[in-house]
């Protein structure tokens, strides 16, 4: 493919392998007595052609398969250079680079672009600022853990792929080790999938209670904020979450981006900055919080997750995330997802189904995704037993009420809940929702959820 680029500013000249890529030949045309000090590559030839004349495009024997980049001052010489190479061709693709108004085209034609040279410019100035920005907050957490003997990177309890990742990028930022920023929390990972990426990235994962913090100079923490703690950390030193603050809270240094769709694109963004060389462990793992934590770029997206996933997709191994999507549930998990879909209660579009006792707790959210798919429903409300716990996950369509909204107001903060706006889960002891509900029996649970989740969406739409 061949491009033939019209200039008549000589500013564009050092930027013309930017503009054509990788093309094997490039023309550039410019005004005859034209000097320029710039060099192009070495694929490019310059010829001082008359670019309104159309013996210029008779000359290079102008094809369609050719694309033409054009840029002229004012909107008359554009005119003209175009009413030139079109009357040799009139379906050559061309893009005009145009500081004039673009909502009043030159020529309106379909094989006719015209592209704005401040909207080239601003993309590229607005990432600027941003590197720039994520290089300073670089270095105050840097020279904030510099003589830190260790540094815990601290994770909600049963961590996801997003946090996962989050907590190795983090420590990479850091130019730490295991044995100096090791990843834990007081939770177990029990879901299956997040178990096969532990197993298959090498990840390793410390499970700490918490009078274990003291033992650590600093608390860094990915994909959660401290009130979701509660009192039990001595302090915290370094924030990284993509989740809305429910409440202040004390921190050396916080980065709270919550149009962010994963934590995981916040700490690719810092990497990036700083021209980190990503090895394909961390890509992978990286690649996969964003596409978890974003339903592969369908729920909670932003631009700049589009930008971080599209950087980091030719540098994983994508063999192994189909390996950790593809996780197996074994034979009475099944057993029991079946028997509950047979039971499910559909009230004002939310549709609830109660799994019992399971014994793995990832059936549940796998469960609220999957139900979602049911005609008639805008909300999934799921809840099982594992353990001593009652898990509930919380689904909606998108263009509804905040999920995690919703948990917050009708528990209280003595339980584990919280989320996003489309997704959310609430884990408590049974004895303890039991207890503070008024029920006798563990038969009396599915009820009380409804009631609850009826009730209180009501008030809140309301």
């Amino acid at each position: 493919m061949r491009y033939i680029v019209v200039l008549e500013s000589l500013l564009f000249i050092p930027h013309i392998q930017d503009l054509t890529g990788s093309a094997e030949e490039v023309i550039c045309l410019l005004k005859k007595g034209t000097v320029s000090k710039e060099r192009p590559d070495s694929n490019t030839r310059i010829y001082h052609y008359d670019p309104c004349h159309k013996d210029t495009y008779l000359k290079l024997e102008l094809h369609p398969d050719d694309r033409v980049i054009l840029q002229a001052e004012t909107r008359e010489k554009t005119e003209e250079i175009l009413a030139a190479l079109l009357t040799v061709c009139d379906c050559v693709p061309v893009v005009v680079l145009s500081d004039f108004s673009p909502e009043l085209p030159v020529i309106q034609k379909s094989t006719i672009s015209y592209l704005p040279i401040k909207k080239i410019l601003w993309k590229d100035i607005e990432k600027e600022w941003l590197d720039i920005l994520n290089r300073e907050r670089t270095e105050r957490i840097r020279t904030l853990t510099q003589s830190a003997e260790n540094v815990l990177i601290l994770t909600q309890h049963d961590p996801d792929p997003d946090a996962l990742a989050s907590g190795l990028a983090l420590r990479a930022l850091l130019g730490r080790n295991r044995a100096t920023a090791p990843i834990g929390s007081f939770g177990k990972v029990t879901r299956s999938e997040n178990l096969s990426m532990i197993r298959l990235l090498n990840i390793r994962y410390n499970m700490i209670a918490p009078q274990d913090l003291n033992s650590f100079a600093m608390i860094a923490m990915v994909d959660v904020q401290p009130p979701y703690f509660g009192d039990q950390l001595p302090r915290t030193d370094i924030v990284f979450d993509h989740h809305p603050q429910p409440v202040s809270y004390e921190a050396s240094f916080r980065d709270i981006r919550v149009k962010y769709g994963a934590t995981s694109t916040i700490l690719t963004e810092y990497l990036s900055a700083n021209d980190s060389k990503l090895n394909q462990r961390l890509a992978t793992a990286l690649l996969y919080g964003i596409k978890t934590d974003t339903l592969m770029l369908g729920r909670n997206v932003n631009p700049a997750d589009i930008e971080a996933f599209t950087s980091l997709y030719p540098l994983a191994n994508h063999n192994l995330i189909r390996r950790m999507e593809n996780p197996s549930l074994n034979q009475q998990d099944v057993s029991s997802f079946i028997k509950a879909l047979k039971k499910q209660i559909v009230i004002d579009k939310i549709l609830f189904v109660h799994l019992g006792r399971v014994t793995q707790e990832d059936i549940i959210p796998r469960l609220a995704d999957f139900c979602l798919q049911i005609e008639g429903a805008d909300w999934s409300v799921i809840s099982g037993l594992f353990q001593k716990n009652l898990v509930i996950s919380l689904r909606n369509v998108g263009y509804v009420k905040s999920a995690g909204d919703i948990v917050r107001r009708i528990f209280n903060d003595s339980i584990i809940a919280g989320g996003h706006r489309t997704m959310a889960k609430a884990v408590m002891p049974t004895k303890a929702f039991m207890k503070s509900f008024g029920i006798t029996s563990t038969k009396e649970i599915p009820e009380k959820i409804i009631e609850l989740f009826v009730k209180g969406l009501k008030e809140y739409i309301a």
